[in-house]
């Protein structure tokens, strides 16, 4: 009788061990699934580009709206017009005088807007693939961190 209640003790805890350890494991999935869940989207609009020439450079403009439930982050950029294109931001010194310097990732919290206008935050358009002129269009992609991908047509003019 003594072992059958000690292959029962055995048994009985190895039962407790396997569901302590299945337990755990969906809670993490569910966890990690919560932070992929993104309710909403992220919209691009008021995209445009100034003119340029191959080879030269240009800039680009736009405003991302994060209507997503979380924040993301905006990681990288590119565009079919372009070998590389890179974020900027505007500085005004106190002579006076303006210079841009390379911007880093830029973190959008839900329900917020960023901004890339003349003056700010800026896409430049470097090594242009082609010239740009008026009445053309060109492809800018921003690569997010939760939602991925998303490609944007940008009208080239002068001023919007």
């Amino acid at each position: 009788m003594k072992s059958t209640q000690h292959l029962l003790l055995i048994l009985l805890s190895g039962c407790f061990l396997f569901l302590g350890c299945g337990s755990e494991s969906n809670s993490s999935n569910e966890s990690d699934s919560k932070q992929e869940v993104v309710l909403g989207k992220i919209a691009i609009d008021n995209a445009w580009a100034r003119p340029g020439s191959q080879q030269g450079k240009s800039a680009a403009y736009l405003r991302i709206s994060n209507g997503t439930a979380s924040t993301d982050t905006l990681l990288s950029f590119s565009s079919d017009a372009a070998e590389n294109v890179e974020l900027h931001e505007s500085i005004e010194h106190d002579d006076g005088t303006t210079s841009m310097q390379p911007a880093g990732q830029q973190v959008i919290p839900s329900g917020e807007k960023l901004r890339l206008q003349p003056g700010g935050l800026h896409l430049m358009l470097i090594n242009l693939k082609r010239d740009i002129a008026v009445g053309d269009s060109l492809q800018i992609s921003l690569e997010f961190a939760r939602v991925g991908t998303i490609t944007a047509i940008a009208p080239v003019q002068i001023q919007q």
